[in-house]
């Protein structure tokens, strides 16, 4: 997976390092492909988004 840093951090997760964050990428996406019968690799094809809220209320004035 090539995944930025920037990526990563912009999630929040856990201690807020990359290698947090992949590690336990590793562990879900590992546990998600078995149920399909497939291996995780490295080279997986991820595919990444971000949002970004433009108006949190949009029914108020």
């Amino acid at each position: 997976m090539e995944v930025s840093e920037a990526f990563a951090l912009s999630e929040g997760e856990g201690d807020l390092t990359y290698n947090y964050w992949y590690t336990e990428h590793e562990k879900f996406f590992t546990w998600e492909l078995e149920q399909y019968g497939i291996t995780f690799r490295p080279d997986l094809i991820l595919v990444c988004q971000t949002f970004e809220v433009v108006d949190a209320n949009p029914n108020q004035s």
